[in-house]
């Protein structure tokens, strides 16, 4: 059977499949069905800063004091109407007044208080205070129902762009755990969430600015990128993300660079991966020339550090990795000559659905690291036991492994991909170095060139000295979106789904 035949056929099946799902068919102009890799971990207004959450959440149902400009990353008024830096540690903002919560409750500076507070409670692990909020503690100060103040213990040069992050909730939200019923100011309600098949949304009539086009949304998952497609084809959805390339052939899939950076995390503080020469010899075994146009789309730009080039910090003076395996080789033999347990099995950690093909290309770089001498197994793994391995605390006794992520910077500065993932108490950090502690930290106190030099500086040191990451690609996403619906995907749509935008011909 030829590769076209295999393709139609797995098409075929894809079609066959999703039109037993019984979903219904949406032709009325109020109703729009999305369909997306995988179901939501927490809807609560607080953990936005995972893309899974952030996409049914963020300017949907909840919203923040001010947005990022998908054209150019500057920062826009939303909840706030302006903001000015009153000194080095104090920032004020003017709130729009007349919004109300989903729940009746009044959007004021009390709600901002409490939002703020809650986001950076240790007890509720909050991913925007792990991530976006590391590293600065906010402390948010009422001056009148529509002045609030937000005081920060460091210098904050952009901490309007943080607060971009800080989905704000009704303050009935509970302070005693997360919630699944979040309740925003956003242009969308939460009707339900039935755990494994759906999130329904419905137009909130009190909402402050102008009203969604289309009234009743369901977000739905299918894991397979076929799958996806064919709900489009046969109008079970009308926008459906994450297209494989080999299935995004057809008129209506838009390709667009999505601000997401594809790599492999290695864990340098277990051998022999705490050998900087198995870290580049596993880099060196990668052959991300042929993985391109192939397993991934065509325009995916090979990448040489985490952020694409559009964030500010980005070095444009790091060699990229070359791919040769009788240098991979060398390394190895050599490590293994002093002592280093180069045969110990590495395991690989995937995650199902993570992008596109995530699995095929996985499958084809354990192929090329057991070429080179690595001894690496692939484990593909559900979202929840892959967040396991992403976050700490780990298991001292773990296997060494590698990582596939991928880090998205919509927000356009290096701050919101550093200091979690790369200095010693990142939430995500596999290395312990004292140096690029100190390059992070002093890059995000600085403003203007002193700051673009320090995070230049730390990405070259983790792509040269450290070396605790494979960088991949700065990726390409495709979305098809149905014939009679007027929608283009911007860079943020890996991490905003923006159903106001969306509308029927």
């Amino acid at each position: 059977m030829t590769t076209r035949n295999i393709h139609a056929l797995r098409i075929g099946l894809a079609i066959s499949l999703a039109a037993g799902i019984g979903m219904p068919i949406y032709a009325a102009g109020d109703k729009l069905t999305v369909v997306v890799t995988d179901e939501p971990k927490s809807l609560d207004p607080c953990d936005t800063d995972l893309s899974g959450n952030s996409r049914i959440l963020h300017n949907n149902i909840t919203e923040a004091l001010v947005n990022l400009s998908p054209a150019d990353g500057s920062v826009v008024p939303s909840l706030a109407t302006s903001w000015r830096q009153v000194d080095d540690l104090t920032w004020e903002f003017k709130l729009r007044e007349g919004v109300t919560f989903h729940d009746g409750k009044l959007f004021d500076s009390n709600a901002v208080v409490a939002a703020v507070k809650r986001a950076q409670d240790p007890a509720l692990a909050c991913e925007v205070g792990l991530a976006t909020l590391k590293g600065v503690k906010l402390n948010a100060v009422v001056v009148d129902p529509t002045t609030v103040l937000i005081k920060t213990d460091v210098v904050e040069p952009i901490l309007p762009n943080k607060m971009s992050a800080v989905d704000i909730g009704s303050p009935a939200t509970p302070h005693d755990g997360k919630t699944r019923s979040p309740a925003g100011t956003g242009p969308y309600k939460l009707e339900a969430w039935t755990p494994g098949q759906s999130v329904t949304l419905t137009a909130y009539d009190g909402y402050w600015g102008d009203k969604p086009a289309v009234k009743n949304a369901t977000i739905i998952w299918r894991a397979e990128s076929a799958v996806r497609a064919a709900m489009v084809e046969t109008g079970e959805a009308q926008i459906a993300y994450e297209i494989a390339p080999q299935d995004g052939t057809s008129k209506q899939d838009q390709a667009f660079p999505n601000a997401e950076t594809s790599l492999l995390r290695i864990d340098a503080q277990v051998p022999p991966l705490d050998d900087k020469r198995v870290r580049e010899a596993l880099n060196l075994a990668i052959d991300r020339d042929g993985l391109v146009g192939t397993i991934f789309h065509e325009d995916a730009q090979k990448a040489m550090q985490v952020v694409p080039p559009s964030v500010f910090g980005f070095n444009p003076d790091i060699p990229l990795w070359t791919y040769d395996p009788e240098k991979a080789k060398s390394l190895l033999a050599a490590a293994k000559a002093d002592g280093v347990p180069v045969d110990k099995e590495i395991v690989i950690y995937g995650r199902i659905g993570i992008y596109p093909n995530s699995s095929e290309s996985l499958e084809a770089i354990q192929a090329m690291l057991a070429e080179a001498g690595f001894n690496a197994r692939l484990e593909m793994l559900e979202t929840s036991p892959w967040l396991k391995r992403l976050l700490k605390p780990w298991d001292k006794e773990r296997q060494p492994s590698i990582l596939q992520t991928q880090i998205d910077n919509a927000e356009g500065d290096a701050v919101f991909t550093l200091p979690n993932r790369f200095t010693t108490d990142g939430n995500q950090s596999t290395i312990a170095d004292a140096k690029l502690d100190k390059l992070i930290a002093d890059g995000s106190k600085a403003t203007g060139d002193e700051r673009k030099k320090l995070f230049q500086e730390a990405f070259r040191y983790i792509a040269v000295d450290a070396v605790n990451i494979a960088p991949l690609f700065h990726m390409v996403s495709i979305a098809r979106v149905a014939k009679d619906v007027n929608y283009t995907p911007d860079v943020q749509a890996g991490n905003e789904i923006k159903l106001k935008s969306i509308s029927y011909h």
